[in-house]
Protein backbone atom coordinates (compact mmCIF):
# COMPACT_ATOMS: atom_id res chain seq x y z
CA UNK A 1 0.00 0.00 0.00
CA UNK A 2 2.74 2.19 0.55
CA UNK A 3 3.60 2.58 -3.31
CA UNK A 4 -0.35 2.34 -4.63
CA UNK A 5 -0.26 6.05 -5.26
CA UNK A 6 2.79 6.22 -7.18
CA UNK A 7 2.51 3.17 -9.57
CA UNK A 8 -1.23 5.08 -10.24
CA UNK A 9 0.06 7.64 -10.77
CA UNK A 10 3.12 6.20 -13.23
CA UNK A 11 0.58 4.12 -14.73
CA UNK A 12 -2.09 7.06 -15.83
CA UNK A 13 1.09 9.11 -16.98
CA UNK A 14 2.14 6.28 -19.25
CA UNK A 15 -1.59 5.73 -20.44
CA UNK A 16 -1.55 9.45 -21.43
CA UNK A 17 1.66 9.26 -23.53
CA UNK A 18 -0.24 5.92 -25.15
CA UNK A 19 -2.97 7.74 -25.75
CA UNK A 20 -1.24 10.84 -27.16
CA UNK A 21 0.82 8.75 -29.37
CA UNK A 22 -1.99 6.94 -30.81
CA UNK A 23 -4.24 9.71 -31.48
CA UNK A 24 -1.26 12.12 -33.86
CA UNK A 25 -3.42 13.69 -35.78
CA UNK A 26 -3.62 17.86 -35.38
CA UNK A 27 -6.12 19.65 -35.68
CA UNK A 28 -6.92 23.52 -35.35
CA UNK A 29 -8.66 24.53 -31.42
CA UNK A 30 -10.80 27.34 -32.23
CA UNK A 31 -11.69 28.72 -28.20
CA UNK A 32 -13.35 31.92 -28.12
CA UNK A 33 -10.66 34.72 -28.67
CA UNK A 34 -7.86 32.61 -29.45
CA UNK A 35 -7.69 30.15 -32.59
CA UNK A 36 -4.30 27.26 -31.74
CA UNK A 37 -3.06 25.47 -34.59
CA UNK A 38 -0.92 22.39 -34.26
CA UNK A 39 -2.36 20.49 -31.55
CA UNK A 40 -2.62 16.80 -31.86
CA UNK A 41 -6.14 15.06 -30.72
CA UNK A 42 -4.70 12.80 -27.67
CA UNK A 43 -3.08 16.11 -26.18
CA UNK A 44 -6.27 17.91 -26.79
CA UNK A 45 -8.00 15.09 -24.81
CA UNK A 46 -5.51 14.80 -22.06
CA UNK A 47 -5.20 18.73 -21.51
CA UNK A 48 -9.32 18.93 -21.73
CA UNK A 49 -9.21 15.85 -18.67
CA UNK A 50 -6.57 17.76 -16.78
CA UNK A 51 -8.40 21.05 -16.86
CA UNK A 52 -11.69 19.61 -15.64
CA UNK A 53 -10.13 17.84 -12.84
CA UNK A 54 -8.36 21.05 -11.63
CA UNK A 55 -11.86 23.12 -11.74
CA UNK A 56 -13.12 20.73 -10.06
CA UNK A 57 -11.03 20.20 -7.15
CA UNK A 58 -10.95 24.17 -6.85
CA UNK A 59 -14.56 24.08 -6.92
CA UNK A 60 -14.91 21.81 -3.76
CA UNK A 61 -12.03 22.96 -2.01
CA UNK A 62 -14.57 25.49 -0.14
CA UNK A 63 -16.77 22.12 1.07
CA UNK A 64 -13.52 20.10 2.00
CA UNK A 65 -12.78 22.91 4.35
CA UNK A 66 -15.30 23.74 5.74
CA UNK A 67 -16.29 20.04 6.69
CA UNK A 68 -13.19 19.37 8.51
CA UNK A 69 -13.79 22.69 10.64
CA UNK A 70 -17.47 21.28 11.77
CA UNK A 71 -15.36 18.01 12.53
CA UNK A 72 -12.63 19.72 14.77
CA UNK A 73 -15.78 22.31 16.33
CA UNK A 74 -17.71 19.37 17.11
CA UNK A 75 -15.15 17.32 19.39
CA UNK A 76 -14.06 20.54 20.35
CA UNK A 77 -17.77 20.56 21.62
CA UNK A 78 -17.63 16.81 22.97
CA UNK A 79 -14.68 18.03 25.36
CA UNK A 80 -16.32 20.82 27.33
CA UNK A 81 -19.58 18.78 27.75
CA UNK A 82 -17.43 15.98 29.83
Amino acid sequence: MKYFYFILLVLLISFFFIFSSLNPDLIALDLFFVKIEGVSVGFTIILSVLIGSIISFILQLPRLLRRNSKVLSDKKDENSQT
